[in-house]
């Protein structure tokens, strides 16, 4: 709340190129132990759920769940939000392939690595069986674990943005960056007040 307020926020996008699997990718699907599958009403009940599903009026493109001996321990949502009303859409554009898809939220159960590859490995192996060539994602500049799995999973960083609040003002600064490394910035910016 206090951030809302008072505060800046730093984030990197990262675009990941997928390649359209030789044969179309169905759920549900199981790897060690974990089970990635379409996510359903009743999931959406769950509290986790809840508590990290987008609340943004953006259309969900794709909603799965992973689950470990039938609980919940992760999920993934993806919206059709990657267009030019997004402030970082101009710095992303040059990097896209469409369609591309908004990775609008990722959560997993605390330390269960086997969740966190599965269900991003296998999200995005869905996602691209349907045509979809590339999603963007907006990872939190101190969230190192989001960062690796995204990097693992051939991800790039292609811009950084840093969303200031002061007394209800908000300004976002979109930076691209020329390399995937945190401090080889472009000087060239894109301002945006909301």
């Amino acid at each position: 709340m206090w951030l809302r307020l008072f505060g800046t926020e730093e984030r990197y996008v990262f675009v990941q190129h997928l390649k359209q699997p030789d044969a179309p990718v169905e759920l549900p699907i199981e790897t060690n132990g974990v089970v990635v599958r379409q996510m359903t009403d009743r999931d959406r009940a769950d509290i986790r759920i809840k508590r990290h599903e987008p609340h943004d009026n953006d259309p969900l493109a794709e909603a799965v769940v992973a689950t470990r001996h039938d609980r919940i321990v992760g999920a993934a949502w993806y919206t059709d939000s990657v267009n030019a009303e997004q402030p970082w859409y101009r710095v992303v554009e040059p990097h896209l392939i469409l369609p591309a898809l908004f990775d609008a939220n990722i959560f997993v159960v605390p330390g269960d690595k086997a969740a966190a590859w599965a269900i991003s490995k296998y999200a995005t192996d869905r996602v691209a069986s349907t045509g979809v060539r590339s999603t963007v994602a907006l990872v939190g500049a101190h969230n190192k674990r989001s960062i690796l799995l995204l990097r693992l999973l051939g991800a790039k960083i292609v811009a950084r943005i840093s969303i200031r609040h002061r007394f209800g003002s908000t300004t976002t600064v979109v930076e691209p960056v020329a390399t995937d490394r945190h401090a080889a910035v472009s000087r060239k910016t894109t301002r945006t007040e909301a």
